[in-house]
């Protein structure tokens, strides 16, 4: 097996020459934190257990509350490193779920943002999140105010 030697050195010269490891290190505390401060302050949503990470991709955690979850559905807090942005998701729970919700999820509001292949992505319906990431506060009511935007959405189709 080969493996791209100029993105190895690319990595290695990051590494070497930059705070890349703390600055990751920052931003998963921040990300945790986020994970936490929403779990006290959303009482009636459990939470899963630890914040996942796909690759560079994205990295998540999940909620739901008895409704959602009665429905197949999830919310799923998302940090995109592509945009370095924050979302909110509203997520199947699997992808049968999503797709017996797809088509009942039409016409979502900006900046709420429908997936327009549900049965390939990881989201019904995505809503970006604006917060300054320095102040953890300000992100966590942002990211309240975000899902129960979702929410609303969501009993306005049940």
């Amino acid at each position: 097996m080969q493996f791209d030697q100029t993105l190895l050195e690319t990595y290695r010269t990051l590494l070497q020459t930059t705070n890349l490891r703390k600055a990751y290190q920052e931003w998963l505390r921040m990300f945790r934190y986020l994970r936490t401060a929403l779990e006290q302050q959303l009482p009636e949503y459990r939470f899963q257990g630890s914040v996942s990470e796909n690759g560079m991709d994205y990295a998540y955690f999940s909620f739901t509350d008895p409704l959602l979850k009665e429905q197949g559905l999830k919310m799923v807090s998302v940090f995109v490193p592509e945009r370095f942005q924050l979302e909110v998701w509203l997520s199947g729970v699997n992808r049968a779920a999503q797709s017996r919700w797809a088509a009942r999820l039409s016409h979502c509001p900006p900046p709420m943002k429908q997936s327009e292949n549900p049965a390939r992505t990881d989201y019904l319906v995505r809503l970006p999140v604006e917060a300054d990431l320095t102040d953890g506060e300000v992100v966590v009511q942002a990211m309240k105010h975000a899902a129960e935007q979702l929410r609303a959405f969501l009993s306005l189709k049940e």
